[in-house]
């Protein structure tokens, strides 16, 4: 047997690297096999291997590296490194890899452990995510007793039962003097409140020491005095309790207080004073806008009924500017008021109104497009609500028939029918 025939694992592997373009200092930086055990390998000299089952392993990653056939090269290897005085049958030429005969699954102790690490991991990671939903979910705090306001109370101390989380620290504010009290292990508490002559707004709130959050605040106003309390059954004092006189509110206010119990009160709003103007206009052209001075409407009345408790509640929606509320109730008493200031928001909202026909729209807040909107068609009908922090461009096809309300003042439409506008909203 010639050495040429002897040593065919090394041509393979010589030629096959010659073909990649790679020199051995080349191979054993990327395969992190050693040059002379490369050497080795390519003529041939397998006393300078470390033994078989690590030259196995050399040509696995070799034949890998080169794409040739692993299992052809190991076969080379066992008929040469045995050195047989005749071979009678040579192995099979060399097959791609991607025609590989697919192996039988075998169950070995080491595909068990994957699947038990597995398990585990996935196992962890539920844990894991169970524990973040526990720690950023708000606390729950439910009062039982009273279930709602009262009116007309004629004790001067009331006893406060609820649920919340276990353990959670509940505390109260409103009252001159305001107690804690700590929730036991079922999450149940009762805590003792003292109250004064008169409107008692009390504030509950829990927090969990498992988290550190708190609870959304709970609120019960309790009323004492009047003649309900002095043994008058359904006659409630008529009071106000919010807003105060002078109050600075948002444009959707709350409106509370007591009345006999059934009692109708019918809430009106006039304007005193329109806010300032507080946004700027510019065209495409860069020029000024008029922002039209225009006085809101005033909101239509809102009447409320009193409940079993002798307390009503409700809301009235205000525009920006300063307003006296009129409270009358249908029995006949004198009608109160109260006169309250409703701020601008801090930034741009409003709403967008297609009518008359149909417009394109571009519209942009915050230099973001605003998602199904911008960049279609909109028929008679639609309406948009705008939020920007900043600033808000539009830009209609045919601005006669978009009509913008900002901030709470009237722009009207944009400009004629069928033009093309481009407005920038600001703040000033």
């Amino acid at each position: 047997m010639t050495d040429q025939e002897l040593h065919k694992l090394g041509e393979v592997l010589r030629t096959a690297r010659e073909a990649k373009g790679v020199d051995l200092a080349r191979v054993e930086r990327d395969t992190k096999i050693r040059a002379r055990y490369l050497t080795a390998l390519e003529t041939g000299d397998y006393a300078e291997l470390p033994g078989a089952v690590y030259t196995k392993g050399f040509l696995r990653n070799y034949g890998s590296y080169l794409g040739l056939d692993v299992d052809y090269l190991i076969d080379l290897y066992r008929l040469e490194s045995t050195q047989p005085s005749e071979r009678a049958t040579l192995p099979a030429p060399p097959r791609p890899i991607a025609t590989r005969r697919r192996r039988t699954f075998v169950v070995t102790p080491g595909a068990i452990l994957a699947a038990v690490l597995t398990v585990g991991v996935a196992a962890f990671i539920i844990y894991l995510v169970q524990e973040f939903v526990t720690f950023a979910r708000t606390p729950d705090l439910v009062i039982t007793d009273p279930a709602g306001d009262i009116a007309g109370y004629a004790g001067t101390e009331y006893r406060i039962v609820g649920v919340t989380e276990p353990n959670s620290r509940v505390t109260v504010d409103g009252l001159r003097e305001n107690p804690t009290v700590t929730a036991d292990a079922s999450g149940n508490f009762t805590i003792n409140v003292a109250l004064v002559p008169g409107s008692n707004v009390i504030t509950l709130v829990a927090n969990d020491p498992l988290t550190g959050r708190d609870s959304q605040a709970v609120h019960r106003t309790i009323v004492v005095g009047g003649p309900h309390a002095s043994g008058s059954p359904g006659v409630a004092p008529f009071a106000i309790i919010s807003p105060g006189e002078g109050a600075t509110v948002d444009g959707n206010l709350r409106l509370e207080g007591t009345a006999p119990v059934g009692g109708r009160v019918t809430v009106s709003a006039s304007l005193v004073d329109r806010a300032p103007v507080t946004i700027r206009i510019t065209s495409l052209a860069g020029d000024d806008v008029r922002v039209p001075g225009s006085t809101p409407d005033p909101p239509d009345p809102v009447t409320l009924t009193a409940d079993a408790n002798g307390a009503y509640a409700g809301r009235i929606g205000l525009s920006p500017g300063t307003w006296r509320l009129t409270f009358e109730i249908e029995s006949g008493g004198s009608p109160a008021t109260r006169t309250v200031t409703v701020e601008p928001p801090g930034g741009l909202q409003g709403v967008l109104r297609v009518r008359g026909g149909t417009s394109y729209l571009e519209i942009d807040e915050d230099g973001q497009p605003k998602p199904r909107v911008s960049g279609r068609n909109a028929n008679a009908g639609t309406r948009i609500e705008l939020d920007a922090r900043r600033e808000l461009r539009i830009r209609v096809g045919n601005a006669g028939a978009v009509h913008l309300v900002i901030n709470g003042i009237d722009l009207g439409p944009m400009g004629g029918s069928g033009a093309v506008a481009e407005w920038r909203i600001t703040r000033r």
